[in-house]
């Protein structure tokens, strides 16, 4: 009997293991095809640049003008590396919704969900390939200007350890918060509207002009609630203030959005390739 068990499970197992070697080199693609057009991704951390410099001026006489070394627990130091990282996150978006998008409006959907594979999982993949290399770049770029501007950074190596985790989590979230809106495109003739909606919220409430400690209640309360809290100040400040309980929080709070989110990109892909079936392709 164990050995019928065994041979049953044999077959799954195989399966899922060509499943990952699958969608594994759809990634490794995908960083091979952005690593080929490495200036184009290079070029764009020229806004990160200036965009970090912009912020190191305007916090610095927020400061001096106040008359203060620390807000809201976060001295100059640890504003600037903040909003080094929450850049990082966040100028590293692919453009997403706009590519799926444009599968859809132009039928080549019907075309990619002919692959032996699924079409969420493979564009998962890659995303995350290009979103791998944009990041890394990103990060390099936007910790040595922290460096150069305001000094070491005050990250513990809790924090640093932690830091890759809740990042790829946050990366995950977006994924399908965008890849969704990036369907309805079968419902609307266009979904940027969705798309600047939703990135706007993440840029006010999510954290990455000032850590949502500064923010008032209940606007501050209100944001530590929403998702886009975990995409950007929350990893952020694992990076820049590592406390195990807003840590345990955070992966909590990740692991149920992308849970959520998970069941709401499944309803409404299920419904779009439907029409797909009912327009005949």
């Amino acid at each position: 009997m164990n050995t019928a068990i065994a041979d049953h499970h044999q077959p799954i197992k195989q399966r899922l293991i060509l499943s990952l070697r699958k969608y594994n080199a759809v990634l490794r693609v995908s960083v091979a095809n952005n690593l080929a057009y490495i200036m184009e991704v290079i070029f764009r951390t020229l806004f990160l640049i200036v965009l970090i410099y912009v912020f190191e001026q305007l916090w610095k006489t927020t400061f001096a003008v106040r008359g203060i070394t620390s807000l809201s627990g976060f001295a100059i130091n640890d504003m600037i590396w903040y909003l080094a990282a929450t850049e990082t996150i966040a100028l590293s978006l692919p453009q997403l919704t706009r590519l799926v998008d444009q599968e859809v409006r132009t039928g080549q959907l019907a075309y990619l969900l002919g692959r032996p594979c699924s079409y969420v999982l493979y564009h998962f993949a890659q995303y995350l390939g290009e979103r791998l290399v944009r990041f890394v770049i990103n990060s390099a770029v936007a910790f040595i200007i922290a460096l150069i501007f305001v000094g070491p950074p005050p990250f513990t190596w809790m924090g640093l350890l932690a830091w890759p985790l809740v990042v790829f989590l946050a990366a995950c979230i977006d994924y399908v918060v965008y890849f969704s809106i990036g369907l309805l495109a079968f419902w609307t003739e266009e979904t940027t509207p969705f798309f600047l909606i939703v990135n706007r919220m993440a840029l006010v409430l999510g954290g990455v002009l000032a850590p949502l400690e500064v923010l008032p209640q209940p606007i501050r309360g209100i944001a530590l609630l929403l998702p886009f809290s975990a995409v950007l100040y929350g990893p952020a400040r694992t990076l820049v203030h590592f406390q195990l309980l807003p840590f345990c929080w955070l992966l909590v709070q990740q692991v149920i959005t992308i849970a959520i989110g998970s069941l709401i990109l499944y309803a409404i892909y299920r419904l779009a390739t439907r029409r797909v079936n009912i327009n005949g392709g």
